[in-house]
């Protein structure tokens, strides 16, 4: 779980001065813009929510993980941008015996000195809202969700962190970690399957 300091430090030393990043609902990833990249040995393939496109700036690979940072895909092009603004830290490392268990209650002790807004526990990762002034995001607002999973013997910790008001900070914030989640899930299970005979034939 020292996984989530590494993606909170990761945010703090690339992210400083710039601010969480801008999105309007309609965008989407355009040519050239990075929606997949695999860590720890290919075993982790990280594909982001609708919408949202990897930094290739903000990215660190190493044997064991690495981590990536997230970003609306609008905000990595010139030009206007919405109100609706999002930040989500990836990192990845291996799994200890007691991640593949991981509860709401192991994102809070990992968190020192933050507050308990929310959990939930009905996505396919566990999940928290936390109330924490030094989390050091620029630009954001203390209220942030945390989450992790374990996947291919690695372990997957999240964070999403959006300025103050932002609908991100709610029930839509806990979803596109959600969808992060099970779209690296369905990436990473599925990418050495051989293509099926139908495929082949067509």
């Amino acid at each position: 779980m020292v996984l989530m300091m590494v993606a909170h430090l990761a945010l703090a030393g690339c992210a400083a001065g710039t601010g969480p990043s801008r999105i309007t609902d309609t965008s989407g990833p355009q040519p050239g813009d990075i929606t997949r990249m695999s860590f720890a040995s290919d075993t982790i393939h990280l594909v982001p929510p609708t919408g949202f496109c990897i930094d290739p700036r903000m990215t660190g690979h190493r044997a064991e993980g690495g981590f990536a940072i997230v970003v609306p895909c609008s905000s990595l092009r010139p030009g206007p941008s919405g109100r609706n603004r999002a930040l989500i830290t990836v990192a990845v490392g291996p799994a200890g015996p007691a991640d593949k268990a991981l509860t709401s209650a192991d994102l809070l002790e990992n968190a020192p000195g933050a507050r308990l807004l929310t959990e939930r526990s009905d996505m396919m990762l566990p999940l928290v809202k936390l109330n924490m002034p030094d989390h050091r995001a620029r630009g954001a607002s203390p209220i942030h969700w945390r989450g992790a999973f374990v996947l291919n013997d690695q372990l997957v910790a999240v964070a999403l962190y959006a300025p103050g008001g932002s609908r991100n900070l709610g029930g839509h914030g806990a979803r596109l970690l959600n969808e992060l989640t099970a779209k690296t899930l369905e990436a990473s299970v599925t990418a050495d399957l051989p293509p099926s005979t139908d495929a082949a034939a067509q």
